[in-house]
C-alpha cells in the first residue's frame, strides 16, 4: 500500500477532531482564551445547544489587527516561546490549536480590538478557509461567533445529541469556569434565558451561590490548608449537599479544571461517615502547585494532568483535606455556662444639702452596705453534681434501655454532668433602682438656695449567663428535643449514640485496647461453612476487637468483643459480619476495620427505646464534649435545627 502525506485540509480536520468534540468543547477553549487575555467580564450565548449558534464575548486585551489572521494558523500562540516553557505553564491555553480547530469545522466570525486602538479587526472563516479580513469599529476585547458546527463533517454532526443535552454539557463547562475563576464575571445565556450569572468579586462562596444556589452555597464548608509547596482551598459539601454521582466535584490545579480520580478518592476518604451510603460529597477545590510539579501536556483537551511525584502529592492531599472537619462538633453551638456574669448597674441618687447629709450619712452608709452585701451573695450557678458514669444502667423496676454494659462504664472517662436548667432570678435594673431609693430619706433642703447634688453609685450583681440550651422532652421515643436561644434542635438518639460509640471504639482500637475480655465466653452456633469462614478471618476480626476460637464443628466461642458492643446479641451480630466478610476481605485494612465497626455500631440504642433522664443528660453531655461530626457512621444526620425565624414563618408571624 502506497504511503502519502495528507493534505493540510485533512490534517486540520483530524486535529480539530481531537480538540473540538462538541459545542461544550468550543465554549471551554474560547472562555479559557478570554481568561488568558485578562478578561474580567465574559458572556456566553448559545442557541440550539450551541450547534447552530455560539458566541463568546470578553473585555480582554484583544488582538492587534496585524495578528488577527495569524491567530487562526495552526500552533500559533502568544503563551509559549520554546520547549523549555512546557515545564512552566502558567496559562490555561498554550498549544495554539483552539481557534484553527474551531474554524476548521464551522463558520467563524471574530471581531477584536486592543485597548486604545482606533479600530479593530473582523475576520470571517468557513471550514478553515479565510473569507475576509477587514478593519471594523468594534468594542475593546474580543467576540467570536461560531455557526453551524460540523457543517462540513456530517458524520461527526450525527454523533451530537439533542440540543437540550448539548446545552446541559455547556452548562457544566460554564459552572466549572465560574468556580475556577471567581474573580471573573461570567454570564451564560441559552436561547435567550440567563442560566448562570456570577458576581466576579473573587469570593468563591459567591461563585458557588451562582452555581449551587444560595442555601447550598451557605452550607458548604470552607477549607484552607497548605503543606510544603502545595496549598489547597475551596468548599466542600456533605450531608444534605451530597449527590448520588460525582458530577459536582470540581477540581482545579493552578486554575485549570481537571479530572483527578486521585483527588476524588482523597476527598471521599476525608468525608467518610459524613455522607450517606452511595452518595458523594460535592466540592470546588483549588490546588496550587509549582508549575514544574505537574505535566499538563498529556491530554488533547488538557483535562488530565500527571504529577511528577504522585505518591507524595496523594499523601499531601489526604492530609490537607482531613483539616476540613477538624473544628466540627456535634453540638458546637450548645456550650454550658461555667461562671456567673457580673452586671454593673449605675444608680443616680439625689442627695440633700450638706446639713441634711450630716444627719442621714450614717443611715445611707449602712443601707448601702447592707444592699450591696445582699446582691453579692446571690448566686445562680447550679451546683454541679459529682461526675457519673457515661451511661446509667437502669435499676430494677426502672424504665430505660442500658446503653453500655457495666464492664464498659468503668473505662469511660468521667465528664461533669450538664447542669439542670434553672430559671434566672435576677433583679431588673429599674426595679433595683426603685428598691434602692425607697430606703433613702428624701428630706428637702432647709435653705431655698441649697443646690441638690447628684451621686453616681455603682452596684455589682452576680447573675447567670443565659443558658445555652434547655431539654424539652423526647418525641416518639426517638427524637430528643432541645431548645436553644434561637432554635429547636431535634436529635436522633440512635444516630447520636451510634456515632459516639463509633468514635470511642476507633480511639480505643488505635490505642490497642478496643476489646473487652468476657468472664463467660459466648457460644455462637453457626453452620460449618460459616464457622470455617469466621476462623479464616479470625486475624481480621481480632484487629477490630473480637477474639474467637472454635468450639466444636459448628460452634464458635467468643472470648472478647469490641468495647462498645455492651450486651449485644452475638448471633445477630455475627450473622451480619458473615454476610459482609466477602466484601470486607477485599478492601484495605482500614476500610475493613471500619466496615466491622459500623456493623458493630448497629447495636447502639434504637429508635423507640425509652431512655431515662440520666441517660439523656449523659448522651447530651457526651455529644457536647465529643469532637465527632454531626452524622452517624453511615452519613445520616444526628440532629436537625429549626430556627425561631423558620417557626415564626410557619405561623405567619413574619414574612
Amino acid at each position: 500500500m502506497a504511503i502519502r502525506i495528507l493534505d493540510q485540509n485533512t490534517i486540520s480536520k483530524i486535529s480539530a477532531g481531537e480538540v473540538v468534540e462538541r459545542p461544550s468543547s468550543v465554549v471551554k477553549e474560547l472562555v479559557e482564551n478570554s481568561i488568558d487575555a485578562g478578561a474580567k467580564s465574559i458572556t456566553i450565548e448559545v442557541k440550539d445547544g450551541g450547534i447552530s449558534y455560539l458566541r463568546v464575548t470578553d473585555n480582554g486585551c484583544g488582538i492587534p489587527f496585524s495578528q488577527a489572521r495569524l491567530a487562526f494558523e495552526n500552533h500559533a500562540t502568544s503563551k509559549l516561546i520554546d520547549a523549555d516553557g512546557l515545564w512552566d505553564i502558567r496559562t490555561l491555553g498554550f498549544r495554539g490549536e483552539a481557534l484553527p480547530s474551531i474554524a476548521a469545522v464551522s463558520r467563524v466570525t471574530m471581531s477584536t480590538r486592543v485597548k486604545g486602538a482606533d479600530f479593530g479587526a473582523k475576520v470571517e472563516i468557513e471550514g478553515g478557509r479565510f473569507v475576509s479580513i477587514s478593519e471594523a469599529g468594534v468594542p475593546e476585547g474580543t467576540t467570536i461567533v461560531m455557526r453551524d458546527l460540523f457543517f462540513n463533517l456530517p458524520v461527526r454532526k450525527k454523533f451530537l445529541k439533542k440540543p437540550q443535552y448539548e446545552q446541559g454539557l455547556i452548562s457544566d463547562v460554564v459552572a466549572k469556569m465560574i468556580l475556577g475563576n471567581p474573580n471573573v464575571q461570567i454570564r451564560y445565556i441559552s436561547n435567550g434565558r440567563t442560566v448562570y450569572s456570577s458576581f466576579g468579586d473573587g469570593d468563591l462562596r459567591h461563585a458557588a451561590h451562582s452555581v449551587f444556589g444560595r442555601e447550598s452555597a451557605q452550607a458548604l464548608k470552607e477549607i484552607h490548608a497548605s503543606e510544603g509547596a502545595f496549598s489547597l482551598k475551596g468548599l466542600i459539601g456533605v450531608g444534605d449537599q451530597a449527590r448520588p454521582t460525582r458530577s459536582q466535584q470540581y477540581f482545579f490545579i493552578n486554575g485549570r479544571v481537571i479530572r483527578c480520580p486521585m483527588l476524588s478518592l482523597a476527598l471521599e476518604e476525608a468525608c467518610r461517615g459524613r455522607v450517606t451510603v452511595n452518595m458523594h460529597p460535592v466540592c470546588a477545590l483549588h490546588v496550587t502547585t509549582p508549575p514544574e510539579a505537574v505535566d499538563i501536556n498529556v491530554h488533547p483537551s488538557k483535562l488530565e494532568i500527571r504529577f511528577r511525584d504522585e505518591a507524595s502529592f496523594r499523601l499531601t492531599a489526604q492530609s490537607m483535606l482531613s483539616q476540613a472537619f477538624i473544628s466540627e462538633r456535634m453540638m458546637s453551638g450548645a456550650s454550658v455556662p461555667k461562671e456567673a456574669e457580673k452586671i454593673e448597674t449605675k444608680v443616680n441618687v439625689v442627695l440633700p444639702s450638706p446639713k441634711e447629709t450630716e444627719i442621714t450619712e450614717n443611715t445611707q452608709r449602712n443601707e448601702l452596705s447592707k444592699k450591696k452585701a445582699d446582691t453579692q451573695t446571690i448566686s445562680f450557678i447550679p451546683k454541679k453534681s459529682e461526675a457519673e458514669q457515661i451511661f446509667k444502667i437502669p435499676q430494677k423496676g426502672e424504665k430505660g434501655t442500658p446503653l453500655v454494659q457495666e464492664s464498659a462504664k468503668a473505662s469511660i472517662s468521667k465528664i461533669p454532668e450538664i447542669p439542670r436548667i434553672v430559671p434566672p432570678v435576677s433583679i431588673k435594673p429599674e426595679e433595683e433602682k426603685k428598691e434602692f431609693l425607697k430606703d433613702i430619706p428624701k428630706a428637702a433642703p432647709k435653705e431655698p438656695h441649697a443646690k441638690a447634688q447628684q451621686l453616681e453609685i455603682l452596684t455589682e450583681t452576680l447573675a447567670p449567663r443565659p443558658e445555652a440550651y434547655r431539654f424539652i422532652g423526647v418525641l416518639f421515643k426517638t427524637y430528643i428535643l432541645i431548645e436553644t436561644q434561637d432554635a429547636l434542635l431535634m436529635i436522633d438518639q440512635h444516630a447520636a449514640h451510634e456515632r459516639l460509640n463509633y468514635e470511642e471504639y476507633k480511639k480505643r482500637l488505635n490505642e490497642g485496647n478496643g476489646a473487652q475480655q468476657l468472664l463467660v465466653p459466648y457460644i455462637v452456633h453457626v453452620s460449618r461453612r460459616e464457622a470455617a469462614l469466621l476462623m479464616e478471618s479470625s486475624g481480621l476480626l481480632k484487629e477490630a476487637g473480637y477474639e474467637i476460637e472454635p468450639f466444636g464443628d459448628t460452634d464458635i466461642q467468643v472470648r472478647a468483643v469490641p468495647f462498645v458492643l455492651g450486651q449485644a446479641d452475638m448471633r445477630i451480630m455475627f450473622t451480619e459480619i458473615i454476610d459482609s466478610l466477602d466484601n470486607i476481605k477485599a478492601a484495605e485494612r482500614e476500610k475493613r476495620i471500619n466496615d466491622i465497626i459500623q456493623a458493630s455500631c448497629k447495636h447502639a440504642v434504637k429508635a423507640g427505646d425509652s431512655l431515662t433522664d440520666g441517660e439523656i443528660q449523659s448522651l447530651l453531655r457526651a455529644m457536647r464534649e465529643s469532637g465527632a461530626p454531626p452524622t452517624c457512621p453511615h452519613g445520616r444526620p444526628v440532629l436537625r435545627s429549626l430556627t425561631k425565624r423558620e417557626i415564626e414563618r410557619m405561623f405567619k408571624r413574619v414574612q
